[in-house]
């Protein structure tokens, strides 16, 4: 028989996990329409996309 804490210990690792990876989701969500939104004023306004993502992530 597992002791409580083993089992409590599991239950949190895979909340862990599974918040993880939600939040991961999240954000590539988030990255890919903040790509989609830069293609779109690029095309309208003729900025180079990667200039705009060099500058976000700096």
């Amino acid at each position: 028989m597992e002791s409580c804490t083993s089992i409590v210990s599991r239950k949190n690792a895979m909340a862990i996990n599974f918040a993880r990876s939600h939040a991961q989701s999240q954000i590539s969500i988030g990255f890919s329409c903040t790509i989609l939104e830069i293609q779109n004023i690029g095309h309208s306004r003729r900025i180079r996309p990667w200039e705009v993502i060099r500058t976000w992530f700096h």
